[in-house]
């Protein structure tokens, strides 16, 4: 790649990156705003932090669909409108979050601002990105099970409560399945007894059956959606860059709540049974791509133009905002001083945040044995 093909692809990168931050900075501003309501009425603070999300995460299919160039499609069944949501989903990419806001975005208001995900909690520290998920009621974990059984009930219980539809998206993989991690999962579903995966990683139970168990009464179903891929996976830099060439499938089964069990073990297995026909999925599609796209035709939801105008106008509201900065920063030197390190300070904090977060979790990986390592340094 040449000199001029990185700076165009830089360029490209920066200039997208600022129009999504951009948007977000205004829906931050916001939802700080709206905060004077929530103590007096969390439907109206919901309802105004729900209708600004929708404007920032539209960017996901933005970034994917127009911006990146992969096509989307969503095939299957659907969820009664107005329905709270459970859904379970594999994780190959790092832009499967914005493959299932575009499925989101095409359900019409609320969403995609209704979108709620179980996610790590390093990724609530990300600026903008963070902090709007976290007043849209996002669920963050730090993988310390005994922690997140509590965090996790407490706010299960807290979207309980919420009279807007909801989608609250779990990758039950835990992680991105990459060839090491594939590895590993297969060694530990044959040394376990387990259904060896060809396609996924073998799913973790606790966060479903506990949303599954917490919210029973809350939500009206579980969705079971697969992405499959024709053509390369998507990933950021290639969004970023404008460099997609593939589309997303996703693919859904309804199950309405009553009929998942109730009990722990039996959802376990649930969960289980479903990520073995899943798996069997993704053969089937590896087998004859085309063939398979082609049979899932008929299922193929219609694909309605997506709507930017609230995501371009919040755009426009921060390029005011600039406008305005950039005319006191000229006549104050103080504000121009401050500007400048709280710039430099938020830059440094997302690069960190999104390398931290961008590279896949290390969780599940073995870690090295100490006496196995000092054996090791004294043969050598």
């Amino acid at each position: 790649m040449g000199v001029a093909s990185k700076l165009k692809d830089g360029f490209l990168s920066a200039f997208c990156l600022f129009l999504i931050g951009g948007a977000g900075f205004v829906v931050n501003v916001g939802q700080l705003l709206a905060l004077v309501i929530l103590p007096f009425d969390r439907h109206l603070f919901r309802s105004i932090s729900t209708w600004l999300g929708s404007g920032f995460m539209i960017a996901g299919p933005f970034l994917l669909e127009d911006w990146g160039g992969c096509k989307f499609s969503a095939y299957g069944e659907q969820a009664p409108p107005d329905s709270k949501v459970l859904i379970v989903v594999n994780h190959g990419t790092d832009m499967d979050w914005a493959g299932g806001l575009s499925y989101l975005a095409r359900l019409g208001e609320p969403f995609p601002g209704g979108a709620k995900a179980i996610a790590k909690d390093t990724l609530m520290y990300i600026p903008i990105f963070g902090w709007l998920t976290y007043f849209l009621e996002f669920m963050y974990v730090k993988r310390d099970w005994e922690s997140d059984k509590k965090t996790l009930t407490k706010q299960a219980n807290q979207l309980g409560t919420s009279r807007l539809p909801f989608y609250l998206c779990l990758f039950p993989e835990g992680t991105r399945k990459t060839p090491k991690k594939h590895a590993q999962s297969q060694e530990f579903c044959k040394k376990n007894g387990y259904p060896v995966l060809n396609n996924l990683l073998y799913p973790r139970f606790k966060a479903f059956t506990l949303i599954a168990m917490t919210m029973r009464d809350q939500i009206d179903g579980v969705i079971d959606a697969t992405f499959a891929f024709e053509g390369e996976h998507p990933n950021m830099s290639k969004s970023l860059s404008r460099k997609l060439s593939c589309r997303c499938n996703l693919i859904c089964q309804y199950h309405p709540m009553n009929e998942l069990p109730e009990g722990e073990e039996e959802l376990e297995e649930w969960l289980r049974n479903t990520w073995v026909k899943k798996d069997a999925l993704l053969d089937e599609v590896l087998k004859d791509q085309e063939a398979f796209c082609s049979k899932q035709r008929k299922y193929e939801w219609k694909q309605e133009p997506l709507d930017y105008t609230k995501f371009f106008a919040l755009v426009g509201v921060f390029c005011f905002f600039l406008v305005g900065l950039s005319v006191l920063m000229i006549v104050n030197k103080i504000i121009r001083r401050g500007v400048l390190v709280i710039s430099v300070i938020t830059w440094v904090a997302v690069v960190a945040a999104l390398v931290i977060n961008i590279r896949p979790s290390k969780v599940g990986e073995k870690k090295p044995d100490p006496e196995t390592s000092s054996r090791r340094k004294k043969a050598d």
